[in-house]
């Protein structure tokens, strides 16, 4: 829960600005969607959130992964510790 209220608040908007600063690929002065490739359009329908903010599927997973892999590496060290390795 604490990796799922860090992404959420500390590094979504960070990630955000980051995101619309480089803005979308460009080829030639257009993004791909304007240059013809209909399959590069966002998919906001498997992205679509109640959230506030926009903290998706995609985000909740990831910092859910992020969350799991801290709390075994945790685990990891403290059998290590009691061990005695």
């Amino acid at each position: 829960a604490a990796m799922l209220f860090v992404g959420r608040f500390a590094f979504l908007p960070f990630q955000r600005k980051s995101i619309e600063k480089a803005g979308r690929p460009r080829q030639n002065d257009q993004d791909y969607y304007e240059a013809g490739d209909v399959r590069s359009a966002e998919a906001f329908s498997v992205m679509k959130t109640n959230d506030p903010v926009g903290f998706n599927l995609v985000d909740v997973l990831a910092w859910g992964a992020l969350g799991h892999a801290l709390g075994y590496a945790a685990l990891a060290v403290s059998s290590f510790q009691a061990a005695g390795l």
